[in-house]
C-alpha cells in the first residue's frame, strides 16, 4: 500500500498496541475500521456511548490506498477534527491526528457522566412537574 499524500510505501508500525501502516516520509497512518476502534479504547472504551462517528461526507482529493477509489472527509464525532476515510476500507489519518482521537476520547467520559447528570436531573425536573402534587398547588392558586 502507498500513502495517499506522498505515494511512498506504507510500513508496519504499533501505535498505542494497534498495528498500523504508517508513511515514513509525512507521518500519516492508514487504519482499518478496527484499527480506528482500538485507538480509541486506549482513551474510551465504552461502545454504548461513543456516539456517532460520522453522518454528513465531503469528498476528499486523496486516493484510497487499497482500491484507489477518492476518499471521502467528515468531521470525526461530530469534532472539529476532519479525517478522510473509505467506505470499505479504513482511514487516513495525518500526523499527529492519532494523538488528537486519543485526546478527544479522553474527554469523552466526562462529557458522556455530564449528559447523564443532566438528563436525569431533566427528567426529575419534568416528573415533579407532572406529579399530583405540583397540579393541586397550581390549582389551588387559582
Amino acid at each position: 500500500m502507498n500513502c495517499p499524500k506522498c505515494h511512498v510505501e506504507l510500513k508496519p508500525q504499533m501505535d498505542r498496541g494497534v498495528e498500523t501502516q504508517a508513511c515514513p516520509k509525512c507521518l500519516g497512518m492508514w487504519l482499518t475500521p478496527t484499527e480506528l476502534d482500538q485507538l480509541e479504547n486506549a482513551a474510551f472504551n465504552d461502545e454504548a456511548n461513543k456516539g456517532s462517528l460520522f453522518l454528513v461526507t465531503r469528498e476528499s482529493d486523496l486516493i484510497c490506498p487499497i482500491c484507489s477509489i477518492l476518499l471521502k472527509r467528515f468531521n470525526y464525532r461530530f469534532f472539529e477534527l476532519e479525517l478522510d476515510f473509505c467506505p470499505d476500507h479504513g482511514f487516513w489519518l495525518d500526523k499527529d491526528e492519532d494523538n488528537q482521537i486519543v485526546e478527544l476520547m479522553s474527554g469523552e467520559d466526562s462529557r458522556v457522566e455530564r449528559k447523564f447528570r443532566t438528563e436525569a436531573r431533566w427528567a426529575k425536573r419534568i416528573n415533579h412537574l407532572r406529579s399530583p402534587s405540583f397540579f393541586s398547588k397550581l390549582r389551588n392558586l387559582l
